[in-house]
């Protein structure tokens, strides 16, 4: 019979154990380190040229690395948290107002092509269409879009200490990645068994997501999310800052993005009796989002990922099912980790691949 290694599984269980510890302690700021993870691999490839230009040291390039994060991320979340929060309050009242029952009865049961349409279907299908039960569940659906926006915006407000704790977190997680991210990178890769080509190449894979990530879809969502709410603004549509900033939210969710929110406002236009300027900001933010998703962003991603753009909506939206708002950022590095590990695995470790025991 096999003796057992006794020291090895001594030091097994403790490490188990002291990892475990550890997760517990570090459990409650994960959110932020992960967060400040991927923002310093965005930030990294202007860092490296701040030192490769010798303007700074490493300590003084990720001091005013940090700075820069606060001007870009802190100010301006904490001005869009009170714009939105003073916004939202007033969402319901403003389209339950717009949404009378003339425009309502015009609109679906008057003269026009849509309601000859709609009393077309409705013959044919021998569906009675009622006015009154239409608009209740127009109403209750506004309703519960504008009571989850108020609610998501005033916790956000309500929790702002809870914010300002996890933002300081980040900011020093970021400093220390960018101080001292040579020394945790030795020590990380150390601790892994993997072969060091194998590691570096899931570190670079984890960066080129996170620049595609934040800083090329940062920059088409902000795009378009600012010229459709110029649009909107032209159009008339009452609280501008809320639907610019929700657009450059979801700009980051691919195939769907601003259309999630201009559609129903162009609908919501057509409603209310303004069916032209409905069907030119239809048109404007349709060719908006075309351009934005197929010449502006191609041209800053290039070639660094490729991957199925069907396969990040469905990350996004199951990480924002998971994780929340930080799914849209985790959803895609995850996938991307992912396809990365069983793009190595192919290579490496199947059983056809020869050679496995020399790599």
């Amino acid at each position: 019979m096999r003796q057992l290694n006794l020291p090895n599984l001594y030091f097994a269980a403790v490490l188990i154990l002291l990892m475990y510890l550890l997760w517990m302690m570090m459990q409650p700021f994960l959110g932020a380190i992960i967060f400040a993870a991927i923002i310093t691999g965005s930030i990294y490839p202007l860092y490296r040229l701040l030192l490769d230009k010798k303007h700074f040291s490493r300590k003084g390039g990720a001091i005013f690395m940090c700075f820069l994060v606060i001007f870009v991320i802190f100010f301006p979340t904490i001005y869009i948290s009170l714009a939105l929060s003073k916004e939202a309050i007033s969402l319901y009242q403003t389209l339950a107002a717009g949404i009378s029952d003339e425009s309502v009865n015009n609109f679906f049961f008057g003269e026009g092509h849509f309601a000859g349409f709609i009393k077309r279907a409705s013959s044919m299908f021998g569906i009675e269409v009622n006015l009154n039960t239409f608009k209740t569940e127009v109403v209750e659906l506004i309703r519960s879009f504008s009571g989850m926006a108020i609610k998501t915006i005033n916790s956000l407000v309500g929790n702002i200490v809870n914010f300002l704790f996890d933002f300081v977190i980040m900011i020093l997680v970021i400093y220390a990645l960018l101080a001292e991210g040579d020394q945790l990178k030795r020590f990380l890769l150390d601790f892994s068994p993997l072969p060091e080509e194998q590691e570096q190449l899931i570190i670079d894979k984890f960066n080129q997501m996170n620049f595609v990530t934040l800083v090329c879809n940062g920059l088409g969502g902000l795009l378009q999310g600012v010229l459709a709410g110029i649009g909107f603004w032209f159009a008339g549509i009452n609280l501008v800052v809320l639907w610019t900033t929700v657009m450059i939210i979801l700009a980051f969710i691919p195939l769907l993005g601003i259309s999630i929110i201009y559609i129903p406002a162009c609908i919501y236009l057509a409603i209310t009796g303004e069916t032209m300027t409905s069907i030119i900001l239809f048109v404007y933010c349709s060719l908006l989002a075309f351009l934005t998703e197929n010449w502006f962003k191609p041209l800053f991603i290039g070639t660094r990922i490729q991957i199925n753009s069907l396969f990040v909506l469905f990350t996004i939206i199951g990480g924002m099912t998971v994780f929340g708002f930080g799914g849209i950022f985790y959803g895609p590095v995850i996938a991307i980790l992912f396809l990365t590990m069983v793009e190595l695995y192919h290579e490496f470790y199947s059983p056809n691949t020869s050679g496995l025991a020399e790599k």
